[in-house]
Protein backbone atom coordinates (compact mmCIF):
# COMPACT_ATOMS: atom_id res chain seq x y z
CA UNK A 1 0.00 0.00 0.00
CA UNK A 2 1.58 3.40 -0.95
CA UNK A 3 2.57 6.07 1.55
CA UNK A 4 0.20 8.74 -0.43
CA UNK A 5 -2.91 6.19 -0.40
CA UNK A 6 -2.22 5.70 3.85
CA UNK A 7 -2.04 9.63 4.25
CA UNK A 8 -5.46 9.45 2.14
CA UNK A 9 -7.47 7.57 4.69
CA UNK A 10 -5.37 9.54 7.57
CA UNK A 11 -7.01 12.63 6.17
CA UNK A 12 -10.25 11.38 4.84
CA UNK A 13 -10.89 9.61 8.77
CA UNK A 14 -9.62 13.12 10.61
CA UNK A 15 -11.58 15.16 8.66
CA UNK A 16 -14.84 14.23 10.39
CA UNK A 17 -15.94 17.06 12.48
CA UNK A 18 -18.74 17.00 14.97
CA UNK A 19 -20.66 20.10 13.07
CA UNK A 20 -20.89 17.49 10.48
CA UNK A 21 -23.95 16.40 11.64
CA UNK A 22 -27.17 18.06 11.98
CA UNK A 23 -27.47 18.78 15.89
CA UNK A 24 -30.71 17.54 17.22
CA UNK A 25 -32.48 16.20 20.37
CA UNK A 26 -32.71 12.71 19.30
CA UNK A 27 -32.24 9.68 18.72
CA UNK A 28 -30.65 10.10 22.25
CA UNK A 29 -32.20 11.15 25.13
CA UNK A 30 -29.45 13.95 26.55
CA UNK A 31 -31.02 16.99 25.24
CA UNK A 32 -28.47 19.32 22.78
CA UNK A 33 -26.76 22.14 24.41
CA UNK A 34 -27.22 23.86 21.02
CA UNK A 35 -30.14 26.71 20.48
CA UNK A 36 -30.88 27.18 17.12
CA UNK A 37 -29.74 30.28 15.26
CA UNK A 38 -33.03 33.65 14.69
CA UNK A 39 -34.90 32.11 11.70
CA UNK A 40 -34.12 28.43 11.64
CA UNK A 41 -36.75 25.77 11.75
CA UNK A 42 -35.70 22.13 12.95
CA UNK A 43 -38.39 19.13 12.45
CA UNK A 44 -37.01 15.72 14.60
CA UNK A 45 -39.62 12.78 13.92
CA UNK A 46 -39.36 9.43 14.26
CA UNK A 47 -40.95 6.60 15.93
CA UNK A 48 -39.49 4.16 18.77
CA UNK A 49 -41.04 0.55 19.01
CA UNK A 50 -40.75 -1.34 22.61
CA UNK A 51 -42.92 -4.63 23.21
CA UNK A 52 -46.35 -3.58 23.75
CA UNK A 53 -46.31 0.52 22.91
CA UNK A 54 -44.91 2.61 19.62
CA UNK A 55 -44.44 5.82 20.22
CA UNK A 56 -44.44 8.18 17.17
CA UNK A 57 -42.92 11.38 18.17
CA UNK A 58 -42.73 14.66 16.39
CA UNK A 59 -40.72 17.78 18.07
CA UNK A 60 -41.02 21.83 15.80
CA UNK A 61 -37.86 23.58 17.17
CA UNK A 62 -37.88 27.29 15.86
CA UNK A 63 -35.61 29.71 16.48
CA UNK A 64 -37.03 32.83 18.27
CA UNK A 65 -34.26 35.19 18.87
CA UNK A 66 -30.40 34.80 19.24
CA UNK A 67 -29.93 32.22 22.41
CA UNK A 68 -34.06 31.50 21.97
CA UNK A 69 -35.94 28.67 20.47
CA UNK A 70 -39.62 27.72 21.23
CA UNK A 71 -40.69 24.17 20.57
CA UNK A 72 -43.88 21.92 20.41
CA UNK A 73 -43.69 18.25 21.23
CA UNK A 74 -46.07 15.15 20.56
CA UNK A 75 -46.24 11.83 20.92
CA UNK A 76 -48.37 9.70 19.56
CA UNK A 77 -48.70 6.38 21.14
CA UNK A 78 -50.15 2.84 20.31
CA UNK A 79 -50.96 0.43 23.40
CA UNK A 80 -51.61 -3.01 22.72
CA UNK A 81 -52.67 -3.52 26.06
CA UNK A 82 -55.28 -1.26 25.96
CA UNK A 83 -58.26 -4.13 24.75
CA UNK A 84 -61.57 -1.52 26.96
CA UNK A 85 -61.12 1.39 24.60
CA UNK A 86 -59.24 2.71 21.89
CA UNK A 87 -55.69 1.66 21.54
CA UNK A 88 -54.33 5.01 19.57
CA UNK A 89 -54.03 8.44 21.08
CA UNK A 90 -52.02 11.68 21.35
CA UNK A 91 -50.89 12.03 24.58
CA UNK A 92 -50.04 15.45 26.68
CA UNK A 93 -48.83 17.93 24.54
CA UNK A 94 -45.47 19.83 25.61
CA UNK A 95 -44.67 23.45 24.71
CA UNK A 96 -41.40 24.83 25.77
CA UNK A 97 -37.63 26.59 25.33
CA UNK A 98 -34.20 26.39 25.00
CA UNK A 99 -32.33 29.34 26.18
CA UNK A 100 -28.25 29.31 25.24
CA UNK A 101 -26.28 30.33 28.63
CA UNK A 102 -22.27 29.94 27.81
CA UNK A 103 -21.24 28.91 24.25
CA UNK A 104 -17.33 29.46 24.60
CA UNK A 105 -15.22 28.54 21.56
CA UNK A 106 -12.11 29.01 24.00
CA UNK A 107 -13.03 25.64 25.69
CA UNK A 108 -15.61 24.49 23.82
CA UNK A 109 -17.86 24.04 26.32
CA UNK A 110 -21.75 24.91 25.90
CA UNK A 111 -24.79 25.48 28.57
CA UNK A 112 -28.15 25.20 28.17
CA UNK A 113 -31.86 25.44 29.52
CA UNK A 114 -34.62 23.47 28.65
CA UNK A 115 -37.99 23.17 29.97
CA UNK A 116 -41.27 22.05 28.89
CA UNK A 117 -44.49 22.61 29.97
CA UNK A 118 -46.88 19.54 29.68
CA UNK A 119 -50.31 20.07 29.40
CA UNK A 120 -53.51 17.01 29.68
CA UNK A 121 -54.52 17.07 26.29
CA UNK A 122 -54.83 13.35 25.96
CA UNK A 123 -57.73 11.06 26.76
CA UNK A 124 -57.41 9.86 30.26
CA UNK A 125 -55.58 6.32 29.75
CA UNK A 126 -53.02 8.39 27.50
CA UNK A 127 -52.44 11.46 29.92
CA UNK A 128 -50.38 12.09 32.99
CA UNK A 129 -53.94 13.82 33.92
CA UNK A 130 -52.07 17.07 35.24
CA UNK A 131 -50.02 20.07 34.44
CA UNK A 132 -46.57 18.99 34.62
CA UNK A 133 -42.54 21.49 34.45
CA UNK A 134 -39.93 19.68 32.29
CA UNK A 135 -36.57 21.31 33.05
CA UNK A 136 -33.08 20.40 32.40
CA UNK A 137 -29.96 21.49 32.09
CA UNK A 138 -27.91 20.78 29.08
CA UNK A 139 -24.41 20.95 28.70
CA UNK A 140 -21.71 19.59 26.17
CA UNK A 141 -17.49 19.34 25.58
CA UNK A 142 -16.28 19.17 22.09
CA UNK A 143 -13.29 16.76 22.63
CA UNK A 144 -9.53 16.42 21.02
CA UNK A 145 -10.35 13.71 18.54
CA UNK A 146 -13.41 15.14 16.96
CA UNK A 147 -16.16 13.46 19.17
CA UNK A 148 -17.94 15.01 22.00
CA UNK A 149 -19.39 14.42 25.32
CA UNK A 150 -22.66 16.00 26.78
CA UNK A 151 -24.97 15.47 29.60
CA UNK A 152 -28.41 16.43 31.36
CA UNK A 153 -29.31 16.56 34.85
CA UNK A 154 -32.96 17.57 35.21
CA UNK A 155 -36.03 17.50 37.01
CA UNK A 156 -39.61 16.56 36.37
CA UNK A 157 -43.05 17.73 38.38
CA UNK A 158 -46.80 17.39 37.99
CA UNK A 159 -48.84 18.33 40.00
CA UNK A 160 -49.56 16.24 43.23
CA UNK A 161 -47.28 13.53 42.54
CA UNK A 162 -43.75 13.03 43.69
CA UNK A 163 -40.73 14.75 41.47
CA UNK A 164 -38.50 13.04 39.69
CA UNK A 165 -34.91 13.58 38.63
CA UNK A 166 -33.77 12.88 35.63
CA UNK A 167 -29.89 12.54 34.16
CA UNK A 168 -28.09 11.23 31.10
CA UNK A 169 -24.11 11.17 29.81
CA UNK A 170 -23.66 10.21 26.32
CA UNK A 171 -20.39 10.19 24.12
CA UNK A 172 -20.72 10.88 20.03
CA UNK A 173 -18.46 10.67 17.54
CA UNK A 174 -18.36 11.75 14.12
CA UNK A 175 -17.01 10.04 10.99
CA UNK A 176 -17.83 12.30 7.70
CA UNK A 177 -21.60 12.08 7.33
CA UNK A 178 -21.99 9.51 9.89
CA UNK A 179 -21.87 9.86 13.64
CA UNK A 180 -22.46 7.07 16.84
CA UNK A 181 -23.68 7.50 20.42
CA UNK A 182 -22.86 5.54 23.57
CA UNK A 183 -25.19 6.77 26.44
CA UNK A 184 -26.62 5.96 30.07
CA UNK A 185 -29.55 7.78 31.37
CA UNK A 186 -32.48 7.05 33.35
CA UNK A 187 -34.35 8.84 36.01
CA UNK A 188 -35.10 8.49 40.05
CA UNK A 189 -37.61 9.25 42.33
CA UNK A 190 -38.67 8.02 45.69
CA UNK A 191 -40.36 5.20 44.48
CA UNK A 192 -38.65 4.10 41.16
CA UNK A 193 -35.34 4.20 39.83
CA UNK A 194 -34.29 3.48 36.78
CA UNK A 195 -30.83 3.27 34.56
CA UNK A 196 -30.84 2.25 31.16
CA UNK A 197 -28.32 2.27 28.08
CA UNK A 198 -28.79 2.97 24.28
CA UNK A 199 -26.85 3.41 21.24
CA UNK A 200 -27.24 5.08 17.32
CA UNK A 201 -25.96 5.85 14.51
CA UNK A 202 -27.23 9.19 12.57
CA UNK A 203 -26.10 9.53 8.60
CA UNK A 204 -26.23 12.96 6.77
CA UNK A 205 -28.04 12.90 4.07
CA UNK A 206 -27.18 16.34 3.05
CA UNK A 207 -26.34 19.50 4.49
CA UNK A 208 -30.14 19.83 5.71
CA UNK A 209 -31.37 16.00 6.26
CA UNK A 210 -30.46 13.32 8.66
CA UNK A 211 -31.86 10.01 9.88
CA UNK A 212 -30.95 7.87 12.72
CA UNK A 213 -31.03 4.73 14.06
CA UNK A 214 -30.83 3.51 17.81
CA UNK A 215 -31.41 0.44 20.14
CA UNK A 216 -31.80 0.79 24.05
CA UNK A 217 -31.95 -1.43 26.83
CA UNK A 218 -32.98 -1.24 30.76
CA UNK A 219 -30.20 -2.22 32.60
CA UNK A 220 -32.18 -2.82 36.25
CA UNK A 221 -34.99 -2.73 33.95
CA UNK A 222 -37.05 -5.10 31.35
CA UNK A 223 -37.23 -2.36 29.07
CA UNK A 224 -36.28 -2.51 25.56
CA UNK A 225 -36.77 -0.44 22.29
CA UNK A 226 -35.53 0.21 18.78
CA UNK A 227 -35.94 3.09 17.19
CA UNK A 228 -35.85 5.12 13.71
CA UNK A 229 -36.04 8.63 12.79
CA UNK A 230 -35.74 11.62 10.35
CA UNK A 231 -34.54 15.39 11.08
CA UNK A 232 -34.55 18.42 8.47
CA UNK A 233 -33.27 21.75 9.07
CA UNK A 234 -34.58 24.73 7.42
CA UNK A 235 -32.67 27.89 7.09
Amino acid sequence: MSKRFIFFLFIAFNSSNVLSQISTDRPDQTESAVVLSKGQIQIESGILFEESQSNINTLFRFGLAEGVEIRLNSNYLINDQISFMKKSSFNDFEVGAKFKILNKSSNKTRLALLTHFSIPTARESFSNNAYGMLTRLSISHDLMDESQIGYNIGYNKFEDAKGQFIYTINYVRSLNSFGVFFEVFGENSKNDSNINFDSGITYLINNNQQIDLSVGKGLNNKMFFISTGFSVNID
